[in-house]
This record gives structure tokens, sequence and C-alpha cells, in this order.
């Protein structure tokens, strides 16, 4: 991916998950999540930097693991990866991520969906090299707790596969596609090695 000269938009924009805004927002936290999430909504995002940075703000003051700080850092860094500032969100998502290893565990479906945003973050900035760690680890994931024909991991996957083919490695991307629509099929793959094997013998060999 050439990133030089231009900005090419975000893989993605339904990955993050929705989340439930307080009935009666209350706090000065509350408050602000609810405006930040309102200004996302509007696309005025902006507005919602500026918004998310001050609910960051009420947000350490929390306990190191608190939920609050973890549904701020989240709002952050789907913000970061919608507006394309992708060196902005980076630092965040990863402390995100390492706040859901910590709480959740490393295998948690949670952690996988954390992880394949990191992906995205870092596919989209054109930091191969970066992304498909995350990519093979929530790929890891969410083929453990979902199974391989979910469609969550056929999405990931997709991403997967668009990120081996934009580093030149068609026949991985190639092969990858080809399981994955064997898999969505229902269908055998074949190995491919019983074009080794000899031919059965003809009758009159026999």
């Amino acid at each position: 991916m050439d990133t030089a000269g231009k900005r090419e938009a975000p893989l993605v924009v339904d990955n993050f998950p929705k989340r439930k805004r307080p009935k009666v927002p209350t706090s000065p936290w509350d408050i602000l999540v609810a405006s930040v999430e309102q200004a996302m909504d509007q696309g005025k995002w902006s507005d919602a930097e500026m918004l998310a940075l001050s609910a960051l703000e009420e947000a350490e003051c929390f306990e190191i693991d608190d939920r609050r700080l973890g549904i701020t850092l989240e709002l952050l860094s789907e913000i970061y990866y919608m507006t394309q500032e992708y060196h902005r969100g980076a630092p965040v998502i990863r402390r995100l991520l390492q706040m859901y290893i910590r709480c959740l565990g490393p295998d948690h479906l949670d952690t996988g969906t954390v992880t394949h945003n990191a992906a995205m973050l870092y596919h989209s900035w054109g930091k191969h090299d970066e992304a498909e760690p995350f990519y093979v680890q929530a790929l890891r994931i969410k083929k453990n707790r979902l199974g391989r024909a979910h469609p969550q991991v056929m999405t990931l996957l997709g991403h997967y596969i668009q990120l081996l083919y934009q580093t030149n490695r068609v026949k991985e991307a190639e092969e990858l596609k080809a399981t994955a629509i064997a898999v969505s099929s229902g269908k055998f793959t074949r190995s491919g090695q019983w074009k080794a094997l000899p031919p059965p013998p003809k009758e009159d060999e026999q």
C-alpha cells in the first residue's frame, strides 16, 4: 500500500462494537461520553475528539483497569481510526489491548475484537509488518471461540487476505482465499497431494 501523497479510507467502519449509553447520564464522565457518542453519530469528529480527551482526563482518575477508562480509550481509538490519525490512535489502541489482556485474558473474544481493530488501524496506516501479527493473533482467538466459518472470522480473514495481496504474497493470499471459500461452502479442501499418487491400474493390467 503506497500511502505517500494520499490518504486511503479505513478498511471498515463497523468493527467497533456499539456501546450502550446510560439512560440518564449523571457524572461528568457519563455526560462527556454521551456527548462524544452523539458527536460521532453526527460525524462531528473534531468535537468528538475534544470531548473524548476531556472524558479521558476524567477517566484517568479512576482505577487503572476501570471499565470507564476502557470505554473512553475505545471511543478515542475509534475516532482516530475514522479520522485517519493513525499515529495518535496506535498508542491508544495498544493501551486498550493491554487492558483487555489483563482484565479478560489473551484468549477472550473481546480481546480478539480489539486485536482485530489494532490490525485494521496499522493496516490502514500502511504499516503492514505491524498489522500482520495482530491479524494472526485475532484469527487464532476468533477461530477458537467462534469456529472457522463464523461471519466475524470470514470478515477478519478477508482483511488479512487483502494485506497479503498488498504485500505481493499472491500465492499465500490465493491459498487462504480458497480455504476460506471451502470452509464457508462446507466442502472439503483438496491438499494437492493426490496429484503425486500413482493412478489406479487399468482393468487389463490387473
